[in-house]
């Protein structure tokens, strides 16, 4: 049944819609399946292998921001019912209501994006143009996944822990998760290069292809994360087992549990805190996938990580694809695909 999978993956590579890709699933610690195709550039030599680093562009929100929060929950250093202006400074009144858990939703009525470079002279007064920004909608209403939500959210862990997004993210997630391949700006000739929109685009080795993070330095809370697909494993395989991984104890059973279910019933899309709940109405990561399975697909890049609760099983997928908006719907439709192959395969190795 794996076979099926390797088929699409090649299928997408042979239709031109990634260079090429690194997909691993599996169950708890146990994995079940890794696949490693094409090269980093389309036409290219350079073959991916299962150290080559890719940008997960909006993933950055879950496998280092999130983690981040959880952190600083059983620390005892937040409450999320916080309001951000106790850890930050001249919050105009229409964001006074604002909460911690508002950002982790994405409820917070934050505009889902805007370009920072043309609100801010410069990544100095990044923080202020997010704080005078106009809301799209009133705190606690609506789900609006928005980009600058986690943007304010990095600044505000920079407060709480004292020290620079990037050096957190390393001394108190991906250091303690092994994660020693995983982080913000790296350097080397194993980092995948970002698709661009054309091609007289340039790209810098390390540098995110998000705008507002390369203003940022390549270094903020909704992207700019650059991982491998070992590292992405051990991540995923820790989720899965509830926060435990092969050394231990990592995130407590509960501060995962708030993570990976819904937050926001009676809303308009089912989120836990920066992941989407898939729902029989909302089937995103595909129909065989059980309800209350959970995950995030950058839509840039086409990466992913997707999680079932009720099992243990997991997929993640990096790729450094780009979709145009007329792909976007492909594209979905190419992730369901994918998702259910393998959870079918899953399925059928346990039987």
């Amino acid at each position: 049944m794996w076979k099926a999978v390797d088929e699409l993956l090649l299928g997408g590579i042979a239709q031109g819609a990634f260079p090429g890709c690194a997909m691993a699933a599996g169950q708890g610690a146990r994995v079940l399946y890794t696949g490693v195709h094409g090269s980093l550039v389309h036409d290219g030599q350079w073959e991916v292998t299962h150290t080559t680093r890719y940008d997960v562009g909006s993933l950055t929100q879950v496998m280092a921001t999130v983690p981040l929060c959880l952190c600083a929950l059983e620390r005892g250093r937040i409450s999320l019912d916080d309001p951000i202006g106790m850890w930050l400074s001249d919050v105009p009144p229409d964001k006074q209501g604002i909460t911690i858990l508002n950002l982790l939703t994405h409820t917070s009525g934050m505009t889902p994006h805007f370009l920072l470079p043309q609100e801010a002279e410069s990544d100095r007064d990044a923080l202020s143009a997010l704080l005078k920004h106009p809301l799209s909608g009133s705190p606690g209403a609506k789900v609006r996944p928005s980009d600058m939500g986690f943007i304010l959210l990095g600044f505000l862990l920079e407060r709480v822990f004292g020290m620079p997004l990037d050096e957190a993210v390393k001394r108190f997630v991906t250091s303690p998760l092994g994660m020693l391949r995983t982080g913000y700006l790296p350097a080397g000739d194993d980092v995948a290069p970002a698709a661009m929109h054309s091609e007289s685009e340039e790209w810098q080795a390390g540098q995110p292809v998000d705008g507002n993070a390369r203003f940022l330095h390549g270094v903020a809370g909704h992207a700019g994360l650059f991982t491998d697909l070992e590292d992405a494993i051990r991540f995923a395989s820790m989720l899965a087992g509830d926060g435990r991984n092969e050394d231990g104890v990592v995130f407590s059973y509960r501060a995962v549990h708030l993570a990976t279910t819904e937050r926001t019933r009676g809303m308009n899309e089912a989120r836990g805190y920066g992941l989407r709940i898939t729902k029989r109405a909302d089937p995103f990561l595909g129909h065989l996938w059980p309800s209350d399975g959970y995950g995030l697909i950058d839509a840039m890049s086409g990466s992913l990580l997707a999680v079932s609760p009720d099992d243990g099983f997991f997929v993640v997928l990096l790729m450094n694809g780009r979709a145009a908006a007329h792909d976007r719907q492909e594209r979905a439709r190419m992730h369901k695909c994918l998702l259910n192959a393998a959870y079918a395969a899953f399925q059928h190795e346990d039987f």
